[in-house]
C-alpha cells in the first residue's frame, strides 16, 4: 500500500475496501480480509474549488466475468470527504448489473441517470466498452452528485454530457495503449479541467446578475451601433454561441452581458463571464465566453472552437471584427475530423492538446440583415426604465422563434407537395384535361 497525495497519484487504501469481517470464538481482534471484488485505486482531482464544486467525485467501474460489477478507480474531489466503498459498490451494481448481455465490442456510449434519494445522491452514468484487465469489457464512468445539486445538474446536463463523452473517447484510446496507472494519471488531468469549468458554472454563470445597466443597451455605456448590430446578428446566426476577445475584462463582460440578453436563462446558466482572478481557457460547448487578447498575434483556441457541437461567433473588440466559423453543415464535418485527429494523436502517445490551424473565418458582413438593425435603432428610441427595453428584446426573440417555426412548416409542406408530385407524375395531356 502506498500513501495518498493530491497530485493525482494512484493509491490503494484498505480502509476504503469492502471487507468481510470474520469473528473468532476467542477474544481476538476480528480478521478483516479485503474482498477481491472491492479493491480499487483512487486519486484526488487537483485545482478544484471545493467551496463551489457541485460534485462528490467520479468513478470508473467495469464488468468482471468472474466477480461481476467492480469499481476500478475513484477520483475524489477532496480526500477529506472521500466516496465510501459501500456507496460505490451500490452504484456500480446498479449501473452495470443490467449490462450483462451487452456486446462488449459495441462502440456506442450510452447514458443513464439514477436518482437514489435513500443515499442522498443522483448519478449520471455513461456505459461504454474499453480495454479491461482481461481484454475488452463493459465499463462505466459515473458522477456522484449530492441530491441538493440536482437542480444545478439539470441546467448543465447537455454540457456535462458532451464533455464526458469526448473524454470517454480519449479514455478508450489511452487504456488500449498504456499501463493502467499512467492512464489514470493522464485522464485525471482531463477530468480536473472539466470539473473545474463546471464548478465555475455553479458559482459565477451569467444567469446570476445580468441587468440592462451591465449591457451596451444602457445609456451609461457607449458602443458603436453598427458594430453592436453586427455582433447581435452573428450571435443569433451561430445558435447563441460567441467568443468575445478584448484587452480588458470590463469591456469583454459588457459585450457578454449584452449578447446574453438574446439567450434563454438555461443558456445563460451555461455561459461564463471573464474573471481576472481566475482566468479560464476556452471550453467547448459553453454558450458565451471571453478571452483577453495579450498581443496582436494571439492564437485562437481553434481546437476547442471546432470541437463544439455548433458554430461560434468570434468578436474582436480591438479590431472591431466580427467573424464566425463555417455553417452548421460544414462545421459538423470539421468537428468530426478534429475529434478523429485528436484520438489519432493519443493513439501515438501525444497527450498534449491537438493543435488545429486557424481556418478561414467568415465575416459577418457577408450576411446582411435588416431585422437586427431595425431592432437596435428602435431599442435606443425607447426609455431605459421599467424594464421597457428588456421586454422589447424578449418580444424580438419570440418573434424570431415564431418566424422560424412558420418557415419550417412552410418548407415541410412544400417538401410533401414535391414528394407527392414525384410519386404520382402526370402526363402533359392529363394536366391539360385536369385544368380544363
Amino acid at each position: 500500500m502506498s500513501s495518498g497525495n493530491t497530485d493525482g497519484v494512484l493509491r490503494h487504501d484498505a480502509a476504503d475496501h469492502g471487507v468481510l469481517e470474520i469473528k473468532t470464538e476467542i477474544d481476538n481482534p476480528a480478521v478483516t480480509p479485503s474482498s477481491p471484488s472491492s479493491k480499487y485505486s483512487k486519486s484526488e482531482l487537483i485545482r478544484i474549488n471545493l467551496d463551489h464544486c457541485p460534485f462528490q467525485g467520479l468513478a470508473l467501474s467495469f464488468w468482471d466475468n468472474i466477480l461481476g460489477p467492480r469499481t476500478r478507480h475513484v477520483w475524489n474531489i477532496s480526500n477529506e470527504k472521500p466516496l465510501k466503498s459501500d456507496l460505490l459498490s451500490l452504484i456500480t451494481s446498479q449501473v452495470l448489473s443490467c449490462e450483462i448481455c451487452r456486446d462488449p465490442f459495441k462502440s456506442d456510449i450510452d447514458f443513464k441517470f439514477y436518482n437514489l434519494p435513500y443515499k442522498d445522491v443522483v448519478v449520471p452514468a455513461f456505459v461504454f466498452s474499453a480495454k479491461g484487465s482481461n481484454g475488452i469489457s463493459v465499463h462505466s464512468l459515473y458522477v456522484v452528485i449530492p441530491i441538493s445539486g440536482l437542480k444545478f445538474y439539470l441546467k448543465i446536463h447537455e454540457v456535462l454530457q458532451s464533455c464526458l463523452q469526448r473524454l470517454i473517447r480519449k479514455l478508450r484510446v489511452i487504456l488500449d495503449k498504456n499501463p493502467f496507472e499512467m492512464c489514470m494519471s493522464v485522464f485525471g488531468k482531463y477530468l480536473s479541467d472539466c470539473v473545474q469549468v463546471l464548478s465555475r458554472l455553479n458559482s459565477s454563470s451569467l444567469a446570476r446578475n445580468v441587468s440592462l445597466l451591465d449591457t451596451a443597451f444602457s445609456p451609461g455605456h457607449v458602443l458603436e451601433r453598427d458594430f453592436l448590430a453586427r455582433c447581435v446578428a452573428s450571435h443569433l446566426m451561430t445558435f447563441g454561441r460567441s467568443l468575445v476577445i478584448g484587452e480588458t475584462a470590463e469591456r469583454i463582460n459588457l459585450v457578454l452581458n449584452t449578447l446574453s440578453m438574446f439567450n434563454s436563462e438555461s443558456e445563460r446558466h451555461c455561459s461564463l463571464p471573464y474573471c481576472v482572478k481566475d482566468p479560464q481557457l476556452y471550453h467547448h460547448d459553453l454558450y458565451l465566453q471571453g478571452l483577453v487578447k495579450e498581443d496582436k498575434h494571439s492564437v485562437l483556441p481553434m481546437t476547442e472552437i471546432t470541437a463544439s457541437r455548433y458554430p461560434t461567433t468570434i468578436i474582436d473588440l480591438t479590431s472591431r471584427e466580427v467573424k464566425q466559423t463555417q455553417s452548421y453543415s460544414e462545421h459538423v464535418l470539421h468537428r468530426f475530423e478534429t475529434l478523429k485527429n485528436e484520438l489519432i494523436c493519443l493513439q501515438y502517445g501525444h497527450f498534449d492538446e491537438l493543435v488545429v490551424l486557424d481556418q478561414d473565418l467568415h465575416s459577418s458582413s457577408a450576411y446582411p440583415d435588416t431585422l437586427v438593425q431595425i431592432l437596435v435603432k428602435e431599442l435606443f428610441e425607447l426609455r431605459s426604465v421599467c424594464w421597457v427595453r428588456e421586454a422589447f428584446i424578449s418580444q424580438f426573440v419570440r418573434m424570431l422563434n415564431k418566424r422560424a417555426q412558420c418557415l419550417i412548416a412552410a418548407v415541410k409542406a412544400e417538401g410533401k407537395t414535391e414528394t407527392w408530385n414525384l410519386l404520382s407524375p402526370e402526363t402533359t395531356q392529363e394536366k391539360r384535361e385536369r385544368v380544363q
